[in-house]
């Protein structure tokens, strides 16, 4: 299987490097999640740098207390948990390293493409207006904007219609792998980003601020997906992402893809269960990133929705 997770010339390709190390015989049965944290390792020395959650104590912009709040899974609540600590105390264990690689850009970045070299990256500059409870649907066509023609507002006046589809559905599984690993879409109120033009400082802190957040989800959602028995680093190298930002430069409505890999560490006895539970159910999931608190009303149906959108159980994609 290829890691690689971009066209670019530009940034790290992990497969490239592997499989010539592989060929020289110099990986000494080193794993691919090995080098990945090898790799983060070399890269953390050249450009140190400590977050501003890290200082503040936030994760994923928010405080401990308020993201644990908004998750309604125990699994997902005790990788969390781990998590924000390993994040705290600066941890260079594996999970982190390999969560730390696929987020370092060039350093002094002041745009996404660099801030996000390992990725493709697509922006979209323009006022989208998407109401959470519309983005969240399986079948918001959130596909939509990796298409490199879409407007950020290209889908303000999407409605769904009906109760809200299984993520098995054909047609949104086709949808689904349509988008492939290694992307990034993000759109841009026109505001943020005209302030960004105008200061290159504030576009920095856009920039670094979007950097942690992504860093902080998945070094918390490979920590689940590690406590499934999935290989983070293929798990990671896997990712797609959307983000939808507000005037501030703050995540409002995120979407994550993931698909395919090996699984590692459980025997084959449990490998062979865990393969038959998942054949049983989706082959591509779609996580919704929850951003915002719920109201009273909605809120403990919410926290069970998110049970599906913060679990990363391993899926074999369809071929």
């Amino acid at each position: 299987m290829e890691f690689e997770v971009t066209g670019k010339s530009k940034g790290f390709n992990l497969t490239e490097l592997f499989l010539k190390k592989e060929a020289a015989g110099k990986n000494a049965k080193m794993s691919f999640a090995e080098l990945a944290a090898a790799k983060s390792a070399e890269e953390s020395a050249k450009q140190p740098y400590v977050s501003e959650g890290t200082k503040t104590g936030l994760f994923m912009g928010e405080t401990y207390e308020e993201r644990l709040n908004k998750i309604g899974d125990k699994n997902s609540a005790n990788a969390f948990r781990d998590a924000y600590a390993k994040k705290m105390a600066g941890s260079v264990d594996y999970i982190s390293a390999v969560s730390q690689l696929f987020n370092t850009g060039y350093a002094g970045a002041d745009n996404f493409a660099d801030a996000f070299p390992q990725y493709d990256v697509i922006t979209h500059v323009g006022n989208a207006d998407i109401a959470s409870a519309n983005w969240q649907r399986n079948d918001f066509p959130f596909w939509e904007y990796f298409q490199r023609d879409t407007s950020a507002d290209a889908l303000n006046g999407w409605r769904p219609t009906g109760e809200n589809p299984p993520q098995t559905r054909g047609d949104l599984q086709r949808s689904y792998g349509s988008i492939g690993p290694g992307r990034i879409a993000i759109l841009i109120p026109e505001s943020l980003q005209k302030k960004m033009d105008a200061d290159p400082a504030y576009a920095r802190k856009i920039v670094a601020k979007l950097r942690e957040w992504k860093e902080d989800y998945d070094r918390w959602d490979n920590t689940v997906a590690a406590s499934y028995g999935g290989n983070v680093a293929e798990h990671q190298a896997s990712k797609s992402y959307v983000f939808d930002l507000d005037e501030n430069g703050d995540v409002r409505n995120c979407t994550v893809t993931s698909s395919g890999g090996e699984l590692t560490g459980p025997t084959d006895e449990e490998r062979r269960q865990f393969k038959a539970e998942q054949e049983r159910k989706w082959k591509l999931r779609v996580k919704y990133v929850k951003i915002m608190e719920d109201s009273a009303n909605n809120k403990i149906q919410k926290e069970q929705e998110a049970l599906r959108f913060f679990q990363s159980q391993r899926i074999k994609q369809e071929v």
